[in-house]
């Protein structure tokens, strides 16, 4: 797709996020601070879903040296036009002159420039000049004075347009200084689902840990964490946030992305234990992923901070993804919807961006470089494109809106709103897992959301897409027909956890079978889970049991039919599928036990395509999980290639024998559904 749009020459881009992420209350956004050269302000501020921090801070892609920049002369537009000239183009040309060379562009993978380099600004992802709200980008705190250096435009915009076209007909441009964006990733569990629509292998990954703790340290005052069923320490943190980036970030390059472990509250150390502390915190990271399977992408330091931030900058100017190039025929594109983020515009049509292509005086793509174009800046994080039958027609032009949008009704409740009417939403979301459409519209009429109202509906499907939100569906018995959807669920803002009965007096060793979905990781990340029930919703009716519907945090039980029940749940790092019969597990249909596994295991590879499908790769065939099937007594896993390749097996806790018989329940001739009612999704 990139080599497509390169045609009409190349610049060499400069640019990194780096996402900050971690458990709560750890110190990830006073790091941030720091290295962005702010103050620290004194007291505990959560942050609330996502926070992003640029054109604070760059690297100098000659020196590599790191850089200040003063909030001030900061100008979001500018970061758009200084990625093709700045203020020293003319002196650069009359150098060029008496010292003739040819321009220098480096391959994609290489991480900087010999050649010569022209002044330039940090780049790429155009932002709103005015902050959609102020949860969004920190506001101008007081510098620290002698880190400041200056980078300021002197040219009108006029001026640069025409020299932009010079430059950009020339077929060559470079820039000298490389931004560094800071996302900030709120630490609490309602978040994580809402995190993988930003996380991406085009940046580096801190994962942030409280040093003056032990890793194995219970956390206190923690309702629902990774893993669900494992006692919440900092090292089952740990292991989430790795699992959960090295799943959302599929490998494009190897050993890509980077994760850097930081431990914080070295002040709460005596300074005598320093250096031990920080020798057992090291040990104990490594022996805790030594025989992780990414291990490649880990690796180790401390808040030293000019330490810390060599290792950015090293591990940075590696990145395969610094110093890549672009093509040029974006770039007067680029620049008409900058010009509109700034003025406030977050979303256009389809037909809208077709226009502005067509306005160009320097580039016109045509209708498959176009496409090509919104597809490849999806993959950037610089848009937010869906080429679906119900998504393609808009293009949200500022991502940050995504932030937003999730933060309206996704978030903590020491967050959420002080009106009754949404307060009692938020409560019955948190309770039951729903909420209806209006009561979502209700939220948007905010004063910090309302801009989304226009596209509520635009919006609302991409919720659905996400499976953020999830449709129930529903069927009048007598007619077959669709009925109207009332409710929709949101599994993420489950916290609570199942209390009821139904595993001990229902699902027994004499009714039930059991399978699971084994992943690599020792915890899966919480957004898969999430959206395999969310799909299941959309396919299966809930369960009631004793007046209460079986939703719970990493658990929902389903009724297929009059005879048989559904359930799915999550323990550490498997899946389980139970399939549960009113009276006897002999009398299990295997067509259902068959369509049931075949729709869940084609579910999943749905969702792995997924993120694959939001950077633009190809698709790899090989899956995160492997199947095993249970021994009678529910507790003892056997592998599905194993369990199809022997004739007996005898489980090791049980003792007990296991013929080849045992496992055709969930192998008849695959049949995704058996029912018009259910399809899988």
């Amino acid at each position: 797709m990139l080599n497509r749009l390169l045609g009409s020459g190349t610049y060499v881009s400069y640019d990194m996020r780096c996402m900050v992420t971690g458990q709560f209350a750890v110190g990830k956004s006073s790091l941030v601070k720091l290295l962005a050269g702010d103050v620290v302000p004194e007291g505990r501020h959560p942050t609330d879903g996502i926070s992003l921090l640029e054109g604070r801070c760059g690297l100098d892609v000659e020196t590599r040296s790191w850089i200040y920049i003063d909030p001030e002369t900061y100008d979001a537009l500018d970061v758009v036009y200084n990625k093709v000239l700045m203020t020293s183009v003319e002196e650069d040309e009359r150098k060029e002159e008496k010292t003739p060379k040819k321009p220098h562009l480096p391959d994609s993978n290489l991480v900087r420039s010999d050649g010569k380099v022209m002044t330039a600004g940090p780049s790429q992802q155009p932002l709103a000049a005015k902050p959609l709200s102020p949860q969004i980008s920190d506001s101008v705190s007081k510098r620290i004075p002698e880190l400041k250096t200056h980078m300021k435009s002197k040219m009108t915009k006029e001026e640069i347009r025409k020299r932009m076209e010079k430059v950009l007909k020339s077929g060559n441009y470079k820039m000298k200084v490389g931004r560094l964006i800071f996302w900030d990733f709120g630490g609490q569990y309602v978040y994580y689902t809402t995190h993988q629509t930003f996380m991406t292998f085009r940046a580096l990954f801190l994962v942030v840990f409280d040093g003056s703790k032990g890793l194995h340290e219970l956390v206190p005052d923690v309702l629902c964490f990774p893993g669900q069923h494992m006692t919440p320490t900092p090292a089952v943190f740990l292991q989430h946030w790795v699992n959960s980036i090295l799943t959302y970030c599929k490998v494009v390059y190897v050993g890509i992305p980077k994760i850097l472990f930081v431990a914080t509250h070295k002040d709460k150390i005596p300074v005598d234990d320093v250096e031990s502390r920080r020798e057992e915190l090291y040990n104990g990271v490594e022996e805790l992923f030594k025989d992780h399977e990414g291990r490649n992408h880990l690796d180790n330091t401390d808040t030293e901070i000019e330490v810390l931030k060599k290792a950015i900058t090293d591990l940075t100017f590696e990145h395969p993804c610094w110093g890549e190039k672009m093509p040029n025929a974006c770039v007067p594109l680029e620049l008409e919807i900058a010009e509109l983020v700034a003025e406030g515009k977050q979303i256009l049509s389809l037909k809208d961006v077709e226009e502005l292509n067509a306005i160009s005086k320097v580039s016109v793509l045509s209708l498959d470089q176009l496409k090509d174009f919104l597809n490849f800046h999806h993959s950037l994080g610089k848009i937010v494109y869906f080429d679906t039958p119900q998504l393609k027609d808009f293009v949200i032009i500022n991502p940050l809106l995504m932030v937003e949008v999730m933060r309206s009704f996704v978030t903590d409740a020491e967050f959420w709103p002080e009106e009754e009417s949404i307060q009692k939403i938020f409560s019955r979301m948190s309770k039951h897992g729903t909420i209806r459409r209006d009561d979502l519209y209700l939220i948007w009429e905010q004063t910090d959301f309302c801009t989304f109202l226009p596209y509520k509906e635009f919006i609302f499907n991409i919720l659905v897409h996400l499976d953020i939100l999830a449709e129930q569906r529903r069927y009048d018995t007598t007619t077959g027909s669709r009925l109207p959807v009332e409710n929709f669920f949101v599994p993420c803002m489950v916290t609570e956890r199942n209390t009821t009965r139904f595993m001990d007096e229902e699902c027994t060793t004499e009714r039930a079978i059991c399978l699971a979905f084994l992943f690599k990781g020792t915890i899966i990340p919480p957004a898969l889970p999430n959206r395999l029930i969310s799909a299941c919703l959309s396919m299966w009716t809930l369960k009631q049991y004793e007046g209460r519907k079986l939703l719970f945090s990493g658990f929902i039980g389903l009724s297929f039919d009059k005879s048989h029940d559904i359930v799915v749940c999550v323990e550490g790092n498997k899946i389980l599928l139970y399939i549960i019969h009113i009276k006897s597990s002999g009398l299990i249909v295997a067509d259902i036990a068959t369509g049931v596994k075949e729709c869940l295991v084609l579910t999943m590879e749905r969702i792995s395509d997924f993120y694959q499908s939001t950077i633009n790769v190809k698709h790899n065939q090989q899956l995160p999980f492997h199947i095993e099937y249970s021994c009678s007594k529910l507790k003892c896993f056997i592998s599905e290639k194993e369990a199809l390749q022997i004739n007996e097996w005898i489980c090791d806790k049980h003792k007990k024998k296991h013929r080849a018989g045992s496992w055709l329940v969930w192998n008849q001739d695959p049949v995704c559904m058996i029912n018009e009612q259910t399809n899988c999704k």
